[in-house]
């Protein structure tokens, strides 16, 4: 059955909410972290993860992590928002929360806890080859997190205009979006990864601004049963 219409709206301004409180956060986080990118310089490599603050950089990975937490709780709620009453929409519905506990499993466990290691290991006494190294498999699961991100936003932009429940243009803008962050992968040694990265950040900053302002409110374009006219004697 579906929420009553007060209980749906909280829901989308909940989603808005968690959308615009992951960028904050990640921002936040990212301010106090190195930034070790790949193919970097020898001085560079030493300045970063050698003479960078241990504790600075653990307090941003820190609220980076939490960041990526509202990300997935945020996300999964969108998923069920435009899940529909269709089996496509159904299907786009599985593919997006499929793709955010995947996007969350692969930032942690390869991308915080590999920059975690090398960053500790590079403050106590591993050689620098090692560190680099293990900091680089941090650099390939962003790299390659983008598809996932990619398949979100496709699978959200292609909901919100099967169900209605989207502006055409936070639609459209989602599926060029993920398009160009599934694209951008080959080119992230040239840092096209970067620019995706800012790209998909932009679009969920919109999509929780939409959300926020008037998610819920459209008409969802859904068919509903013909009603039963009793027969008659």
């Amino acid at each position: 059955m579906a929420a009553p219409a007060p209980v749906h709206r909280r829901l989308w301004l909940t989603a808005g909410s968690l959308t615009i409180a992951f960028i904050v956060l990640t921002f936040a986080g990212v301010a106090r972290q190195y930034t070790l990118q790949l193919a970097q310089s020898h001085d560079e490599s030493v300045k970063q993860l050698v003479h960078s603050s241990l504790t600075a950089n653990y307090v941003g990975g820190y609220i980076e992590y939490v960041a990526t937490l509202v990300l997935l709780v945020g996300l999964l709620l969108v998923a069920r928002l435009l899940r529909g009453t269709s089996e496509t929409t159904g299907w786009l519905s599985s593919c997006m929360s499929g793709s955010i506990v995947t996007y969350t499993a692969v930032t942690i466990a390869a991308g915080f806890a590999g920059g975690a290691a090398a960053l500790y290991g590079a403050h106590h006494g591993a050689d620098l080859t090692s560190a680099t190294m293990v900091n680089n498999i941090r650099n390939f699961a962003f790299f390659l997190s983008g598809g996932l991100t990619g398949v979100f936003a496709i699978s959200a932009g292609v909901a919100g205009r099967l169900t209605g429940l989207l502006p055409r243009w936070i639609s459209y803008a989602g599926i060029a979006v993920g398009a160009f962050a599934i694209l951008a992968i080959p080119g992230s040694r040239i840092g096209m990864q970067n620019v995706s990265t800012m790209i998909w950040f932009v679009w969920l900053l919109l999509f929780g601004v939409v959300a926020l302002r008037s998610g819920g409110r459209r008409t969802a374009a859904v068919s509903t049963p013909a009603a039963r006219v009793p027969a008659t004697v």
